[in-house]
Order: structure tokens, then C-alpha cells, then sequence
């Protein structure tokens, strides 16, 4: 690890940690144990970044250690009541957590009616020119939403940055997609120097519509990883390494929806400030 990147690192910690605070109905014991596995795990990793830009991508190791423990600052409620916010660390390899009941259900419902009057056949990236082509790999329908559309998205897009401590400005504009029966994604990168993807759950899926990691490793003892859609959740996964390189048990994909209908909500994220082009 660079000697900037190191004492960066260290100060943004510092400041973090400091503002933390456990609400009274928290287990402590709970807090400090997982703190330590998630820093023992993940704060000493021996990362030479030599462009000092890329300090935002060793950032990316912070998220699960200080989320674990401050998601729950503004509960009134245990973990055991179904409607806090918890974080839950699903896989290893790549690193992605579920973020329990982010989302409300008016805020489900509020991007969902956004979206619909402007709903197209979702695209692809073309590898070569970038633009966004039509592919049969791809069969859902999408919209994005601008960004700060509205006091609900720029709530949402805000909860996103605390969550990921990545600024409001390195993200893309929210895209709202919805998948019927059949519909589906299949496994790909999401590339274009994306450092990190959320992924939030508009809605329940009667069967089908789950996220998959197919080269996922070290959650379980099985390879593979799948995501069971549930409304108000958030996914979050690292497409990048600490070290700037793709992570190749990113891929992921949308099983086929079996039965109903899945609307989700997709926020990219960038280790610099995105240049909107979208809009």
C-alpha cells in the first residue's frame, strides 16, 4: 500500500469511526464482533495503488465495516423485528451485502410510477463503440429517472452514499427496470469502469427473477451465488478489486421471472464523478 494511500485511508477511517454511535437497544457484543471479523478480514490487505485517484476504489473496502455497524443508528427496534435495517454480508467472493428493508414501500411505489410512463426495451453496452444496442441476452424494460428528479430520489440517491460512502456525484442516474414472466439477464460485467453496483428490489417475484453470481466463491461451501428478489431490499456487489482490477466473480445476471412481475432499481457507481450523458 502506497504511503498516501495508507494515511488517506487511515484519516477517512478516523473520521468514520468517530462519528459512530450504537442506539441503546443495540447489542454491543453483536457491534464489536463483527467489526473485528469484517476489519481482521478486509481493512489489512497489502494494496499498492500507485495513482492516487484510485484511493476511491481501496475505499471500497470500508463499506461493510462501518455500514454493519451504523445502519441501525436511527432503529427504535431490535434485529429481530422485520422492518429494521440490517446489513447482511452474503459472499466474499465477490463482496456483496444485502442491505435489509433500504427502501420503504412508498419509496418502492414512488419509482415505480416514475418509471412507468417512460418504460423502453432495455439495451446492452456494445464492447466496441459503447452505445447501447438491442440483445436477445437482454429482454427486460428500463427507464432512468435524473438525477435529484425529486425529494424521494434525492433521499434515495443519498442513503445510496452513506451506504456505499461513495459521493452522490460518482453515481449514474437511478434506471428503474421491470422484468414480466420470461424476461430475463444473463450473466455479464457491467464494465464501462463501474466500481460498484446497487441493486434495489421494487418488488416481491412470485417465482423466479433472482440475481446470480455464477463464479461466486468463499460464501458457502458451493459455488455459485443466488439472490431471492424481496421489495425494500438492496444489493450491493464490487465489480473492482481494491487494486483496480475486475473482479471476475462479478459476473452476474436476472433469472427468468416464472411467476408475477419483478421491478427493480439499479444505481452504478464510479470511482471518479460520472459525466452525465444520459440526459
Amino acid at each position: 500500500m502506497s504511503k498516501s494511500t495508507s494515511q488517506s485511508t487511515i484519516l477517512y477511517l478516523r473520521q468514520k469511526l468517530n462519528g459512530l454511535k450504537i442506539h441503546e437497544s443495540s447489542d454491543l457484543l453483536e457491534h464489536i464482533n463483527t467489526f473485528e471479523e469484517l476489519v481482521g478480514d478486509q481493512v489489512c490487505v497489502d494494496v499498492k495503488i500507485e495513482d492516487k485517484n484510485k484511493d476511491m476504489i481501496l475505499f471500497c473496502s470500508l463499506p461493510p465495516l462501518l455500514t454493519a455497524i451504523t445502519c441501525n443508528i436511527n432503529a427504535t427496534n431490535s434485529l429481530r423485528f422485520p422492518q429494521e435495517r440490517w446489513l447482511e454480508i452474503i459472499s466474499r467472493e465477490p463482496r456483496a451485502f444485502v442491505y435489509h428493508n433500504f427502501l420503504t414501500d412508498k419509496e418502492c411505489e414512488h419509482l415505480i410510477s416514475l418509471a412507468k410512463p417512460n418504460m423502453a426495451a432495455s439495451k446492452v453496452r456494445d464492447t466496441i463503440t459503447g452505445r447501447g444496442i438491442d440483445s436477445s441476452s437482454r429482454t427486460s424494460t428500463g427507464t432512468f429517472l435524473r438525477s435529484g428528479n425529486d425529494k424521494i430520489v434525492k433521499d434515495i440517491e443519498k442513503r445510496i452514499s452513506e451506504f456505499t460512502f461513495i459521493p452522490v456525484e460518482n453515481g449514474e442516474p437511478l434506471q428503474v427496470i421491470h422484468y414480466g414472466v420470461g424476461q430475463k439477464f444473463e450473466p455479464h460485467f457491467d464494465g464501462l469502469q463501474r466500481l460498484a453496483t446497487v441493486l434495489m428490489y421494487l418488488s416481491d417475484v412470485d417465482e423466479g427473477g433472482e440475481t446470480v453470481f455464477p463464479a461466486a466463491k468463499g460464501n458457502i461451501s458451493k459455488r455459485g451465488l443466488s439472490v431471492r428478489p424481496k421489495k425494500g431490499d438492496a444489493l450491493l456487489f464490487w465489480s473492482m478489486r481494491p487494486d483496480g482490477s475486475q473482479d471476475p466473480s462479478s459476473q452476474h445476471g436476472g433469472s427468468p421471472v416464472i411467476k408475477g412481475n419483478k421491478w427493480a432499481s439499479t444505481k452504478w457507481l464510479h470511482y471518479k464523478v460520472f459525466k452525465n450523458t444520459i440526459f
